[in-house]
């Protein structure tokens, strides 16, 4: 069973790429805002659940990049018109 600080991480990480995607956040902002969110959870993780935490750390990294792909291919668009 997951862990409830898993549970809130996953949360708060899906807000906060939601946050990124809706241009509410920058790039910076967002890598900072997970990365503290993370800080927050390590100390209190079982060592069991560290690969879990690894999967969801990576799907976040995979949705962020996503969208900074998606971002440049627009701008570059923009740029070629």
């Amino acid at each position: 069973m997951a862990h409830d600080g898993m549970r809130a991480y996953e949360q708060s990480t899906r807000e906060i790429i939601s946050q990124f995607i809706c241009h509410k956040l920058t790039f910076p902002a967002c890598i900072s805002a997970l990365d503290a969110e993370l800080a927050d959870l390590v100390p209190r993780l079982k060592d069991a659940e560290l690969p879990a935490l690894r999967v969801m750390m990576l799907a976040n990294l995979a949705r962020v990049n996503f969208e900074m792909e998606q971002r440049g291919a627009k701008k570059r668009h923009v740029t070629q018109s």
